[in-house]
Parts: structure tokens; sequence; C-alpha cells
């Protein structure tokens, strides 16, 4: 077993050899980004973030929610027509359209994401 002596010098030797091995110019681990953090540099230089204006901003909100109400219009519709397929006992019908319905809800968020783009290319 180690003296109680021999383990405070042991101790300050550790400290000192700390304190002549680091330096505010080198620390650590401070300055160490993680994979994310260099990756989104990266990407971030290939292709910079676009800003947009205040007004392009309440241009995308408008648009996203003109679609949202569409979608729901759709969707009330539809799933009202399936219902009474479903009390026909007509299966084929249901089937038919669920497809319906996801074709129109994802024409309409693909119609929603061209007009976004167009508004982000305005400036």
């Amino acid at each position: 077993m180690r003296s109680p002596q021999l383990m405070v010098e042991s101790w300050e030797t550790h400290c000192i050899f700390l304190r002549e091995h680091t330096s505010l110019e080198h620390p650590l681990t401070t300055d160490m980004k993680s994979a994310y953090e260099l990756a989104m540099e990266r990407l971030e230089k290939q292709s910079p973030t676009a800003k947009l204006t205040a007004a392009q901003k309440a241009e995308i909100t408008e648009l996203e929610s003109l679609t949202k109400a569409k979608k729901a219009e759709q969707e009330l519709f539809l799933k009202g027509e399936i219902e009474k397929a479903e009390a026909k006992g007509d299966y084929e019908a249901c089937e038919q359209l669920n497809k319906q319905l996801k074709h129109e809800l994802q024409k309409l968020d693909d119609d929603l994401e061209r007009k976004k783009e167009k508004v982000r290319g305005k400036k």
C-alpha cells in the first residue's frame, strides 16, 4: 500500500503536468466538434441556406394553411364516401376510394412543394 505522502506527491505531480501541458490555445476538449457539426458545416459551404424575407415566410404560411384546408376537405368528402361503401358492403369501392384519397393528398402535397419552391425563388 502506498503511503499518504507518496499519494499526495503523485497528485501534485499530476496537477503540475496538466497545468504545463494544457493552455488556453489548446484546451483539451472544448474546441472539438461532433461529426454532425462538421457535416453541417460542410453542407452549409456546399449549398448555403437561403434566407427568406418576411413576405416570403408569410406567403409560405398562407400556402400551407390553404393546403391543409383542402386536404381536410378531401378527407371529409372521401371518408364519407368510404363509409357509405362500407355500409353497402362494397369493399372493392372502399379500396378504390382509399387509393383515391391517398393520391389526392399526395397531389396536394406535391403542389404545395412546387408553390413553396416558386416563392423561395423570388427575391
